[in-house]
C-alpha cells in the first residue's frame, strides 16, 4: 500500500493577492443589464438578490479567512490515470479502523456541500471528499469522454490507492450518478450505496400499475422538465459557447449558479436562512478561482455524447439507502426507488433540498450515519 501512496501529497489552497485583486476589479466593474420592472425570480436571478450578493462579494467576504479555515482541513492531492485529483481525508490514527465512505458532489455544487456534515461524520468513519475530475481542485481532463462512468473508474483507483478494498458511496445530483456506475461496475468492493437524488425512474413491469403517488411524481417531473430543464440542454450541447461569458465575468458565474441555489434548495423566501452568504460565495469563488466553469460543465455534454454501451445498466445489488429530501426535484417514490436497488433503508425528511448536505447537514449526516452503522 506504501508503494502505491507514494505520489500522494499534502495540498494547501494558495490562491495569491493578484487573484483577489483581479476578481475585484472586475467586480468593480459590473455591467448590469436594464430591467425596469420587478421581475423577482421568475425570468431568473433576482436583481436585487444578486446585486447585494455581488457588492458583498466585493466588500465583505474575505477569502484569505476562508481559504485559511479550508487549509486546516487534510487536504492531499494525486494522480490517477495521468490526471491531478484533489480529495479530503478524514482517517483514523493508529489501531483505529473505520470504515470508509466515499462523499460525492454534484453540479454547480463541490466539495464545499458536506463540510458541515463531514464535521460530524468522520468522528465515526473515514471519509474521502474528492473535487470531481474537471470540478474544483482537481486537474481539467486532458481529452473527452470524462463522464460519469470515467469519473467512477478514477474515483475507484483512488480508494484502491488509499487502501479501501472495500467502502461505501454517498451522492446527490451527478455524485449519486457516478455512485450508481460505481456500484454496479464495481459490486464486490461496495459495502452500501446512499444517495438522496436518482433520475432513473423506471414503468412497473408488465401487468402492474403505477400508483397514484408514482403518477404525480412522473407529472411533476415533466412539468420541472419544461420550466427548469434550459441548463441542462446548454450544458449538454453547447457549454463552451456559454463559459466564455461565465469565465469572464464573476457576477456572470455566481447568477448562474446562484440561481440553481434558489430554485433547487428548500428556503422559504429567504435564501439566507438556508444557506450562509459565505458559504454559497464559497463554492462560487472555487469555481471563479480555478477557472472550472467549463470543465465542470462539460459533465454534461461528455454524457450527451458517450456511448450507450459504456453505459452500467440493470438493477443495483449493492444494499442501498436514499433519503428523500422534500424539495429534491429527482426523488421518485420508494416504489420506483424498489425497481432500481436493493433498497433496505428509505428515509422521507422533513424538510431540505437538492443540496441537502449543505442545506440540512445534520437531518443529512444522521441518516447517513444511521444507513452505514446498520451494515
Amino acid at each position: 500500500m506504501r508503494a502505491q501512496q507514494q505520489d500522494i501529497q499534502r495540498f494547501r489552497i494558495n490562491f495569491s493577492k493578484a487573484d483577489i485583486e483581479d476578481l475585484h476589479r472586475r467586480l468593480d466593474r459590473i455591467r448590469w443589464p436594464e430591467v425596469p420592472f420587478d421581475t423577482g425570480w421568475s425570468a431568473g436571478t433576482n436583481l436585487p438578490v444578486l446585486r447585494e450578493l455581488a457588492q458583498y462579494w466585493r466588500q465583505k467576504f474575505d477569502w484569505f479567512r476562508i481559504q485559511d479555515d479550508l487549509n486546516a482541513l487534510p487536504h492531499f492531492r494525486t494522480s490517477i490515470n495521468g490526471e491531478g485529483l484533489h480529495f479530503i481525508h478524514f482517517r483514523g490514527t493508529g489501531s483505529d479502523r473505520r470504515f470508509p465512505i466515499l462523499l460525492l458532489h454534484g453540479w454547480p455544487g463541490s466539495f464545499v456541500e458536506f463540510l458541515d456534515g463531514a464535521a460530524t461524520l468522520s468522528k465515526r468513519f473515514d471519509l474521502v471528499i474528492p473535487s470531481l475530475p474537471g470540478f474544483g481542485l482537481s486537474d481539467v481532463p486532458k481529452a473527452p469522454g470524462m463522464h460519469s462512468g470515467k469519473m467512477g473508474e478514477h474515483l475507484h483507483l483512488l480508494m484502491q490507492k488509499l487502501g479501501y478494498s472495500r467502502y461505501g458511496l454517498q451522492g446527490g445530483d451527478w455524485g449519486a450518478a457516478t455512485a450508481m456506475e460505481m456500484a454496479r461496475r464495481n459490486p464486490e468492493s461496495i459495502a452500501g450505496l446512499h444517495i438522496n437524488f436518482c433520475t432513473e425512474a423506471p414503468e412497473p413491469a408488465a401487468g402492474g400499475s403505477a400508483s397514484e403517488q408514482e403518477r404525480a411524481y412522473r407529472t411533476r417531473i415533466a412539468q420541472w422538465r419544461t420550466s427548469e430543464f434550459a441548463y441542462f440542454d446548454q450544458q449538454s450541447t453547447r457549454p463552451q459557447t456559454l463559459a466564455y461569458g461565465l469565465t469572464d465575468s464573476p457576477v456572470g458565474t455566481l447568477a448562474w449558479i446562484m440561481e440553481k441555489f434558489w430554485a433547487w434548495s428548500d428556503h422559504g423566501e429567504d435564501l439566507w436562512k438556508t444557506f450562509s452568504r459565505d458559504r454559497l460565495l464559497t463554492n462560487v469563488s472555487l469555481y471563479w478561482l480555478t477557472n472550472r466553469v467549463l470543465s465542470a460543465a462539460r459533465i454534461y455534454f461528455e454524457q450527451r455524447q458517450r456511448q450507450a454501451a459504456t453505459v452500467a445498466r440493470g438493477r443495483i445489488t449493492v444494499p442501498t439507502g436514499f433519503a428523500r429530501f422534500p424539495a429534491e426535484f429527482y426523488a421518485p417514490p420508494r416504489e420506483v426507488l424498489e425497481r432500481v436497488f436493493n433498497l433496505v433503508h428509505y428515509t422521507e425528511q422533513p424538510k431540505g433540498g437538492h443540496f441537502a448536505a449543505m442545506e440540512q447537514p445534520e437531518l443529512w449526516s444522521s441518516d447517513v450515519a444511521r444507513f452505514f452503522s446498520s451494515l
